[in-house]
């Protein structure tokens, strides 16, 4: 026998075992080492909260995104980009006019709204949503259209955010005018009156996400008229997308200002566990690719959790919760949840539920405990504001899968004590 020929049986004999064993490796075995005390796994607390649940809206499709209006009343959007008006006594409005056109496929397009922090006074607000290329009339797309123009090399949807401005009387969209050309996930308006944007890094792009020459796997920056803030970490450099606040993010689905620092905070989804809690820092690196605490999706590592001048989370998840919308609580209704923060979990596997962190410690960066509301309730949830009254209202996503016979329309629940 050929001796090369040998030498590939008896290693095909010896190797084999080794690569089954890795490739029916368990995803949840070896989970990672926090860098911290506290920095996963806080505990429940010993008397679960207590509170009451309304149904204030039902029947929406693919909801994304939640706002509280000055007057009360509640905004939401929808991945078709239609956007409606929830009345406690009215109800759910039809759709509101004058929205721009949102390429969708399965009624999944457009990525946020927000509103404006003079909105009371300028009534304007942010939307991230893709477009139909220009020419093209049709929002709605079939996943077959999507396939054949990427095999084609055919421009699909246009990425742009957008300024408009909503009425007084809540009846119609006004004054659409495109700021910018970008790629978006979740939008949040900051103090200083600079809107902050963020973006995906998962999928096929992941090489592309520690690059400082493209907005993927990104936060950004930008000025309410697209233009770049001057201090923004890379403005004015040369060979660097200068809209970059912070990068290493692999898709950041929830973001928040701190009510008392004025800083930005987000959760990002991770791979197979480490989704994350951040708190985000101008021109800092959060390590995606080569940093996390999550795995692949067949359980074999990615990287250490680990490395010099890259970004600890605050508090991270393993296995992942797939979590959505992020906030924190200041009313005067629940005063036990004062400070806490409140993230949606849409989890298959882990459960869909409502999961509340207590903050604490020295700079109120720690959490004590970790509680799950609306476990029985099992949705997926989207996004969670606060009242103007101090109720908590959550958005639910709809659902329409006949493999998991799980059928549900999207809903907006309102939470008060019992």
């Amino acid at each position: 026998m050929n001796i090369c020929k040998f030498i590939f049986i008896y290693l095909t004999i010896i190797l084999s075992p080794v690569i089954f064993a890795a490739n029916a490796a368990d995803p949840f075995a070896n989970p990672p080492t926090p860098a911290f005390e506290g920095q996963m796994g806080a505990p429940a607390p010993d008397i679960a909260s207590a509170y009451q649940i309304e149904v204030l809206a039902t029947g929406l499709v693919k909801p994304r995104s939640l706002e509280v209006l000055p007057d009360g009343n509640l905004l939401v959007a929808d991945g078709r980009g239609e956007l409606r008006i929830i009345n406690s006594e009215a109800g759910l409005s039809d759709p509101i006019p004058g929205m721009p056109l949102v390429r969708s496929v399965n009624d999944r397009g457009l990525a946020d709204i927000a509103l404006a922090n003079d909105f009371a006074s300028s009534r304007q607000f942010f939307i991230a949503y893709p477009s139909p290329p220009p020419g093209e009339s049709g929002g709605a797309a079939s996943v077959e259209e999507r396939t054949r123009a990427a095999e084609q090399g055919e421009t699909f949807q246009v990425n742009l955010i957008a300024r408009a401005q909503l009425s007084a009387d809540n009846s119609r969209v006004e004054n659409v005018e495109v700021i910018s050309e970008l790629p978006s996930r979740r939008l949040m308006p900051a103090p200083d009156g600079t809107l902050y944007i963020s973006t995906v890094g998962a999928g096929g792009n992941r090489k592309e996400v520690q690059k400082l020459n493209t907005l993927i796997g990104k936060m950004m920056r930008i000025n309410t008229d697209g233009s770049i803030p001057e201090d923004n970490p890379f403005y004015d450099r040369s060979m660097v997308r200068q809209e970059i606040f912070s990068w290493g993010h692999r898709d950041p689905d929830g973001a928040m200002v701190h009510p008392e620092t004025g800083e930005l905070w987000t959760i990002e989804h991770g791979p197979m566990g480490g989704d994350e809690l951040n708190r985000i820092l101008p021109g800092n690196n959060y390590g995606w690719p080569f940093v996390t605490y999550g795995k692949n999706y067949d359980g074999t590592e990615i990287g250490p959790s680990a490395r010099t001048h890259v970004e600890q989370p605050i508090y991270y998840w393993f296995p992942s919760l797939a979590l959505s919308g992020l906030m924190m609580y200041t009313g005067d209704m629940f005063p036990d949840w004062q400070g806490d923060i409140f993230i949606g979990a849409m989890s298959p596997s882990q459960g869909k539920f409502l999961i509340r962190l207590e903050m604490g410690g020295e700079e109120g960066r720690t959490v004590i405990e970790e509680e799950h509301l609306l476990v029985n309730n099992d949705r997926r949830i989207r996004d969670i504001v606060q009242g103007n009254e101090g109720a908590l209202y959550v958005l639910t996503d709809s659902e329409d899968d006949n493999e998991l016979d799980r059928h549900f329309p999207g809903e907006v629940l309102r939470l008060t004590p019992l």
